[in-house]
């Protein structure tokens, strides 16, 4: 029994290191927004949003730059799905600094209805937006 327990916690610390050094942002939230937990690449990713300045629910830092993921939301109809999968949110200029996010695609799971559990997975869309501008530019 012991190994076993011992397996178990060297396996549970393993997890944690992956979702700490996870190259993504990970969030759980309830519908609600509210985080319950949250990786440092999400906190470097939402920190232009008012997560730095201790705002911790997820839709309220979202709405300063989009409210579609409340509508997302309020239209799923499902106990457990994807809700969006890298859906992109530009920040408003007054959001970034020059070596900050511009971008990020958000990808919505809604884990168990019952349990009120969604988990957020966030990528830094910033470098792809910039090359598809580019790409316009070109093309004109």
């Amino acid at each position: 029994s012991d190994v076993c327990s011992s397996d178990l916690v060297q396996a549970h610390g393993d997890l944690m290191r992956f979702v700490h050094l996870a190259p993504v942002g990970l969030v759980q939230t309830n519908r609600h927004g509210d985080i319950q937990q949250i990786n440092p690449k999400a906190v470097q990713l939402l920190a232009p949003l008012g997560l730095a300045q201790g705002e911790l629910n997820f839709l309220k830092l979202l709405d300063a730059a989009s409210s579609d993921l409340r509508t997302l939301l309020h239209v799923f109809a499902h106990s457990s799905g994807v809700i969006c999968e890298n859906h992109r949110i530009e920040l408003p200029a007054s959001f970034t600094h020059p070596d900050g996010v511009q971008a990020f695609g958000l990808t919505v799971l809604m884990l168990d209805a019952d349990r009120d559990s969604l988990m957020v997975v966030i990528t830094d869309e910033t470098h792809a937006l910039k090359l598809q501008r580019l790409q316009a530019q070109w093309q004109r």
